[in-house]
């Protein structure tokens, strides 16, 4: 596996080095020295008189940047032995990585998407948090969401532990609603009664449609993942080696047919030429789509519009269940890093009461005493996505590691085809599940 995993990134790795090799040993982050604290607390894991020096980096840049700084001043007030170097990489940041990978010579803390830690902890550029999270300096695990952590996760080691996240939601808009005479949703509702609700709050003029019931952006590969798992087992394998009997199992055909009757034969949905055409205007908040499948993102910028009434359900449920998933953000550690126990305190601090009070102002949060003091599982806007927690699902990408040269363009091509215009669901994901598995043995 791992040869051919670095067969297929060689050449992105290649560039890299080349860019990198010159600068390899400097360090091009914002470098923070603090004098020692008055209240000189040292309580978690690195006290003591040795100077240890780290490295970290992100791709965030303004406000977050920032805000993941202040964490770090703060660590460093309370533990003046540690330095901390920051780096900010907001272009070409898995390909920077991986070319420090390459050279030996990567950042000591490491920020991580979900779909990094397949990548990197098949490259070797992760170490393996397991017993650091289990032993004298560990987290407890019942003051996480269990979930949420475990999406660190892959292939039943821990590779990172988690700042902040989002899974997804339902938003409806009340007076869309209220003026349709339609009920509002509520949890444990079916994917075919909102298509049902969405008809009804679909409106046309003169032959044009003017509202549409329900946006989802369907050829966001990943955000059609849940509409799948709610008719079948997903599009790859619990292995991930095959695709075949899963893209084009009849579960996801009947999804996609779902898919396709709400652009083509109902148009509940807007078309890609619809959403072009309100370009750079929020289709929910302006009332031109009653329903929106979106995350936690917008919740606080509706919350203070004064004209916009909306509320947030859980996702649908179908004939396998309910189901989400998570856009994750989270800390790991460089496998080849010095200090790892360092790094480990450092990320402890960052994901626990000394990050999560900072993150949780503008994030969902994993650690449960934060996410409670701050209504994440209590406020109406937010209930919904903590109460889905439990549903929460591995996503391809997390499954094969070949996902973006295999799985992924052929999927989306599928989506693509479905969506351009009304197509033989079967027939489109059948060449999609053979395309898929070719390039997969490439």
């Amino acid at each position: 596996m791992k040869k051919k995993f670095l067969r297929k990134w060689l050449p992105a790795l290649l560039i890299g080095v080349i860019a990198l090799t010159g600068c390899a040993q400097q360090n091009n982050g914002t470098a923070a020295t603090n004098e020692p604290a008055a209240n000189g607390n040292t309580s978690t894991g690195t006290a003591g008189t040795e100077r240890i020096k780290l490295r970290m980096t992100t791709w965030s840049t303004a406000d977050s940047y920032e805000m993941q700084k202040s964490v770090l001043d703060n660590y460093m007030k309370e533990h003046p032995n540690v330095e901390i170097t920051f780096e900010s990489v907001p272009d070409g940041y898995d390909q920077k990585l991986l070319a420090q990978f390459a050279i030996g010579d990567a950042p000591d803390i490491i920020m991580l998407g979900e779909t990094h830690i397949p990548i990197f902890s098949e490259n070797g550029g992760l170490a393996d948090l397991t017993e650091l999270a289990a032993g004298p300096n560990g987290i407890k695990r019942d003051e996480f969401y269990e979930d949420i952590v475990d999406y660190g996760k892959y292939k039943d080691k821990l590779y990172s532990m988690p700042k902040d996240w989002t899974n997804m939601a339902i938003l409806y808009n009340k007076k869309l609603f209220d003026e349709a005479n339609v009920p509002y949703p509520k949890a444990g509702w079916t994917w075919d009664e909102l298509y049902e609700t969405a008809k009804k709050l679909t409106k046309t003029e003169n032959g044009k449609t003017v509202q549409w019931g329900f946006k989802l952006p369907g050829t966001d590969q990943r955000r059609v993942q849940p509409l799948v798992l709610a008719y079948g087992d997903g599009i790859v394998s619990p292995d991930g080696s095959t695709y075949q009997g899963y893209m084009n199992s009849p579960g996801t055909v009947q999804a996609l047919q779902w898919l396709s009757d709400a652009y083509h034969k109902d148009k509940i949905m807007p078309s890609s030429t619809d959403t072009d055409s309100f370009k750079g205007i929020d289709m929910f908040a302006a009332g031109k789509v009653a329903m929106d499948f979106n995350g936690r993102w917008p919740i606080e910028k509706y919350m203070e519009d004064p004209q916009l009434d909306f509320g947030t359900v859980p996702l649908p449920v179908g004939p396998k269940g309910a189901n989400n998933f998570v856009f994750y953000g989270g800390w790991g550690i460089y496998a080849k890093s010095p200090n790892k126990e360092a790094a480990w305190d450092v990320i402890k601090y960052m994901t626990s009461r000394g990050g999560a009070e900072i993150f949780g102002d503008f994030g969902f949060v994993a650690y449960k005493p934060v996410a409670e003091e701050k209504g994440q599982a209590s406020d109406p806007n937010y209930k919904p996505f903590t109460d889905e927690i439990p549903n929460t699902k591995t996503m391809p990408d997390m499954i094969d590691v070949d996902y973006p040269k295999s799985g992924k363009p052929a999927f989306t091509e599928a989506l693509e085809k479905i969506l351009l215009s009304e197509s033989d669901v079967k027939q489109v994901l059948d060449e999609a599940a053979a395309a898929a598995d070719q390039a997969k043995q490439k």
